[in-house]
């Protein structure tokens, strides 16, 4: 690693490392007088501790109610395992309802920036260091979670649990979340969702459709999905039904590679009207059947 042969010049009294997203050598971190200090936008250790490169993207998905960061000194060994120095006072900051990551992230990049401030003001990186995280004080012995960096992998739908709540969450964080489709020839392609809102059933309208979904598309572990839909060409929205009758309101969506359409028009293809059976379409060996009238 590059890092590796950086040699510092010998009147260096600290290092700071924000966002880096590498991990800094112990040769090069003993070069330092007082070694080096990281801001984590986290709490640090916490009860499912969001240690790891996106605590942000993963304390949104958590829905979490209050979040913070920590100040603390670089380990030697490991990330995000050094002596915490300063930390949001609880409970932390409250994050507002349906929180967006830009404002998220705007909200903590300031609380990082006091805490680191105010940290070199009163000399917490000089020793002897005093542990002054409440949370490892609060939550000692549970575990720990890792926060890896958000891949597209995250952002698949995962029909057999995702309520609607952990849509929004989902889309908060990229601009869609997206499904294996199965169109109306059984060729599969990937459909894209750019937004999603829980709406109670009396506002579902629209002609009835099916549309086979699947996750895991193409692995041992596929598991296919017959979702009932309610499509409403006048307004270009579809309604698709959840478990436990929970249903969710689709405004855009789209073939992937595409440009962003009503989603009545983007799932187009993958549709099969309820009306051509007048009944639920027959089971398949591996089809979880979720067709409620």
């Amino acid at each position: 690693m590059l890092i590796d042969f950086i040699k510092l010049p010998s009147d260096i009294n600290l290092i700071i490392a924000v966002s880096f997203g590498l991990f800094v050598p112990p040769r090069i971190l003993r070069q330092a007088k007082y070694g080096g200090l990281n801001v984590h936008p986290s709490f640090l250790p916490e009860e499912f501790s969001l240690r790891g490169p996106a605590p942000i993207h993963h304390a949104v998905l958590r829905g979490d109610e209050y979040m913070g960061a920590s100040l603390q000194t670089m380990h030697e060994e490991k990330f995000d395992h050094g002596v915490v120095l300063s930390q949001t006072p609880a409970p932390g900051l409250q994050v507002r309802p349906h929180p967006t990551m830009a404002r998220t992230t705007r909200k903590l990049a300031v609380e990082c920036a006091e805490l680191l401030v105010q940290g070199l003001r009163d000399g917490l990186h000089v020793p002897p260091y005093e542990d002054a995280g409440w949370k490892a004080k609060e939550l000692a012995g549970k575990p720990l979670q890792h926060a890896p960096k958000i891949t597209t992998g995250d952002t698949e739908v995962d029909w057999a649990n995702w309520t609607p709540a952990e849509w929004e969450r989902h889309l908060r964080l990229r601009r869609a979340v997206w499904t294996t489709g199965l169109s109306k020839g059984g060729k599969p392609r990937r459909l894209l969702f750019h937004d999603a809102t829980q709406i109670p059933e009396e506002e579902v309208s629209g002609k009835r459709a099916t549309m086979e979904v699947m996750t895991q598309a193409g692995r041992d572990d596929e598991v296919r999905f017959r979702k009932l839909v309610s499509v409403n060409s006048k307004t270009g929205n579809i309604y698709i039904l959840l478990g436990k009758g929970a249903w969710l309101k689709v405004r855009r969506a789209t073939l992937e590679g595409r440009p962003e359409k009503p989603a009545a028009t983007g799932v187009r293809d993958f549709l099969v009207d309820w009306e051509e059976s007048k009944k639920p379409p027959p089971k398949k060996e591996g089809v979880a059947e979720e067709t409620k009238t």
